[in-house]
């Protein structure tokens, strides 16, 4: 699983300190920025170039006079004016949510050539360049509140990022190369000034004035553009002419630069069926209801119902999103099917939680469907983990638990009799315990459930049931007791009624036992019955027998008294 630790620190506070974080870029000042040239187009006046470029257009007569421009009004068309960044009304964006790896190239900073890991907090402007990695996300926070989403394995260079002091226009610029971004602008309307917001990319410019909206460059090359909220306008490089994109539609312009045409998005997947809490610390699976026309499915988790802080971002093939596991917490899951043409259709978004730890133990006894006996039956599994302290067991006669027959509350060894239940079948599961860093206890979730049996073990023999039968050889010792057909039998003989070591333990197939190699003496015996169930009784109580040595006669027969019996060896 992955984790992202980071520590932020303002960036006054770090300067204030004399620290130097090449990672972290403040804001340029003009010295450090460079300087604009514009190349003048046919139209243009000065004071045009004053409106677009300075921070105060009224100095367009100083900029004349930088550039030694004689006719304000009728600029040669080719040539270049040249705009001090000091004139410049230049912007910050701060990397308000950093998940993974990106990386930041600022030609404003010592050793910009070079890429260096971004870290949230950084405050970046005009010229500065993103690389997001795989399964990394970032999200840029502008001065108006706007803010930009930058998807994985995306691409992106800020290249204009600039505000008019005077009449409080702002424009930005993002030109994204690879990837995507999902944009949440700020209306112009609302903060009562303008406001010019653009993406561009190789093959089209998205622009706005107040919208939710996301742009993507495929691998392919073309340039797909999705509206939420509000109006875009999409100009392809091969088109004259803009088209304006409003809610709910979206637009693709192909990697010639040909603007196709304007479709609906496709209508929002549902989440229902799905757990009201996600238990497996392995893998987060959602499943979505599928969408008619969808090739793809775009899911996203994040900590946030606005998607600024996105953990997990990917599109599959089918209705079924799977993702590793993280870690637990709420969460927001916002899901889009994607057409044909790769256009993101309608989001739907919905808080979820996760809760998979502590993970719950394995299943050691009995095996799945097992039978195990109600006198000695019992349920075991691992114990370990970390931080885990106990474990739960619950036995119930469905899967769905609504009414547990068993529960052993918090115990500390992973197992429980099952002594109070009836023959019949059965689930069971298991959930660990750890102690949580106030003290309470904090279960985790419970395994699946497992399918048992339980069955009435056979009856232990009495002492009374083992009956001795009589010698007919020497040192000879007869046992024998009542059985049912298909049983057998453990006999064990000890010297001592604790059994704390027995001489011997030996299978019957038949409810009798003869020895004839034991020494004179005394002995103790038990039987423990054998079921054609697998089930087993607990061991007989043990009965005392003596082994006497018998007289033979000279041709090894053993010699009897008048009544028959076997003549003994005195001791």
């Amino acid at each position: 699983m992955f984790v992202n630790l980071h520590v932020t620190l303002p960036v006054s506070l770090l300067i204030a300190l004399g620290v130097l974080l090449p990672c972290v870029a403040s804001a340029a000042s003009a010295d450090q920025l460079p300087d604009i040239q514009h190349r003048v187009q046919p139209g243009d006046t000065l004071e045009d170039v004053a409106k677009r470029y300075l921070k105060d257009p009224q100095q367009w007569r100083a900029l004349g006079e930088l550039n030694q421009v004689r006719y304000p009004t009728r600029l040669p068309v080719g040539s270049t004016i040249v705009i001090p960044a000091r004139l410049v009304g230049y912007q910050n964006a701060v990397a308000e949510y950093v998940q993974g790896d990106a990386q930041l190239r600022s030609p404003h900073m010592a050793g910009g050539a070079n890429w260096q890991r971004l870290i949230q907090g950084a405050v970046l402007t005009e010229g500065d360049e993103l690389k997001v990695a795989p399964g990394s996300f970032v999200t840029l926070k502008f001065a108006d509140g706007s803010s930009v989403r930058i998807n994985e394995k995306s691409e992106l260079k800020l290249s204009e990022m600039r505000k008019n002091q005077r009449t409080q226009e702002q424009q930005s610029v993002v030109d994204l190369h690879k990837g995507g971004i999902e944009s949440q602008v700020t209306p112009a309307i609302e903060q009562r000034r303008k406001r010019k917001f653009e993406i561009k990319t190789p093959m089209a410019t998205t622009s706005v004035r107040g919208t939710v909206f996301s742009v993507s460059v495929s691998d392919s090359g073309e340039a797909v553009t999705a509206v939420d909220h509000g109006v875009v306008v999409v100009a392809g490089s091969a088109a004259a002419r803009e088209t304006s994109v409003t809610a709910g539609r979206g637009i693709a312009v192909q990697n010639n630069g040909r603007v196709g045409s304007i479709v609906d998005q496709l209508a929002a997947p549902s989440l229902q069926g799905n757990p009201p809490v996600f238990e497996d610390a392995d893998f987060l699976t959602i499943q979505l209801s599928p969408v008619e026309q969808a090739r793809q499915y775009q899911v996203k988790l994040a900590h946030d119902a606005d998607m600024r802080q996105v953990v997990r971002s990917q599109r599959f093939n089918t209705p079924l999103a799977k993702f590793p596991g993280v870690e637990d917490g709420n969460y927001y899951v916002a899901v889009r099917a994607v057409d044909s043409q790769q256009i993101p259709g309608r989001p739907h978004v919905e808080a979820i939680k996760v809760k998979a730890t502590p993970v719950p133990p394995l299943y050691s006894n009995p095996a799945p469907g097992g039978l195990i006996g109600i006198s000695d039956g019992t349920l075991t599994c691992t114990e370990g983990g970390k931080g885990v302290i106990g474990y739960r067991i619950q036995v119930a006669a469905s899967t769905d638990f609504t009414q547990p027959l068993a529960d052993s509350g918090v115990v500390t060894e992973c197992q429980t009799t099952i002594g109070k239940l009836a023959a019949g079948n059965y689930y069971w599961r298991a959930a660990s315990v750890r102690k949580a860093a106030d003290g309470s206890l904090d279960q985790g979730p419970f395994s699946k459930p497992q399918a048992f049996k339980a069955g009435t073990n056979p009856a232990s023999l009495s002492a009374d049931a083992l009956s001795p039968g009589e010698m007919d050889m020497p040192n000879q010792l007869q046992l024998f007791w009542t059985g049912e057909p298909g049983q057998k039998y453990n006999l064990q003989l000890a010297r001592n009624e604790q059994f704390d070591a027995p001489l011997s333990t030996v299978q019957l197939d038949q409810p009798r036992w003869v020895s004839d190699e034991l020494a004179p003496g005394d002995y103790f015996v038990r039987i423990q019955v054998l079921d054609p169930s697998g089930l087993q009784s607990r061991y007989s109580a043990a009965r005392k027998l003596t082994v006497e040595s018998a007289i033979t006669t000279g041709y090894g027969s053993m010699l009897k008294s008048d009544d028959g019996r076997p003549v003994q060896s005195p001791r």
